[in-house]
């Protein structure tokens, strides 16, 4: 995810040591299952963070608001880059989602958080995204679907159709540039998402993401319009991106904007303070607010 800001994992590295203490042994042990009962509590605190952002739809003549599917398409945390918990949402509650948006929890001091949301357009986004101050409107989407030529068509049974969606995603590999370092990235074979993008016969679709570890950082979509196979990338980092299928080069994505409106990607950093209830395993408190 967001790159500007792994100058934290270093931080987070020292503070890890510094607190660390070597043959906790069964200490530990307890520790895991305090945070196991916390994980709630962090997770109501993330979901209020995504209400406190406003979508609309702006393909009609009126503004229509569009909701975020309720629960996450993935959560995780990242160790090695800073990342104490983040959650990817997709917009849009029917086919294809119309974006992504992410919140990822960084650099605890105290009371306070930095947050940093990742905003991503897909196909022909008409939609605006307001958060504080800050309005995204996207003049364009990530998604250009190329058909895969060389790929048996789509079967009848669903379930077998997610058995070619894997299999034409094993096809791909993602690659991420971090300063002078190229990041091979890992394929997750279960797809984040799945979904009918028409309502034609055999129409079917599935969102995969290639992952730093468990992060992800790239987006690939693998759809049947009924009759053949396409795909189409996305960026979920602000770094360089680079994909191939098989030994052939098909998406390279530049570095991303940073509070930019009207990016097809972009990224907004805000400081929160976190409410009581976040380390508590009994969640009940205040919500949380920007400061």
């Amino acid at each position: 995810m967001r790159r500007a800001l792994l100058f934290l994992t270093g931080l987070a590295l020292v503070c890890l040591v510094a607190s660390g203490r070597v043959g906790r042994g069964d200490e530990e042990g307890e520790e895991i299952k305090a945070a196991d009962k916390t994980s709630a509590s962090r997770l109501r605190a993330v979901r209020e963070i995504m209400q406190q952002i406003t979508w609309t739809s702006t393909a009609g003549e009126e503004p229509q608001r569009l909701e975020i599917k309720p629960d996450p398409l993935l959560r995780y945390n990242d160790v090695t880059r800073g990342i104490l918990d983040s959650v990817v949402f997709r917009v849009g509650t029917k086919g294809r989602p119309v974006a992504l948006v992410t919140a990822e929890l960084y650099g605890r001091a105290g009371t306070t958080f930095l947050l940093n949301h990742e905003f991503v357009a897909l196909s022909e986004p008409k939609l605006r995204a307001k958060r504080d101050g800050f309005v995204w409107e996207p003049s364009r989407g990530n998604l250009s679907f190329q058909e895969l030529r060389d790929a048996p068509p789509p079967v009848e049974n669903g379930r077998l159709r997610l058995a070619q969606m894997r299999r034409l995603a094993e096809r791909f590999t993602a690659t991420q540039t971090v300063g002078t370092s190229q990041i091979v990235l890992r394929l997750v074979a279960t797809p984040l998402d799945r979904y009918e993008p028409s309502e034609k016969p055999r129409a079917d679709g599935a969102l995969f993401a290639f992952a730093w570890g468990v992060n992800p950082e790239a987006a690939l979509f693998v759809e049947s319009d009924g009759q053949k196979w396409l795909y189409a990338w996305a960026p979920l980092s602000s770094a360089p991106l680079k994909a191939n299928l098989g030994d052939a080069a098909v998406w390279e994505c530049p570095p991303g904007p940073h509070e930019d409106r009207a990016a097809p990607y972009t990224s907004i950093h805000r400081q929160l303070t976190v409410p009581a209830y976040f380390d508590d395993p009994t969640p009940d408190g205040k919500p949380l607010k920007s400061p």
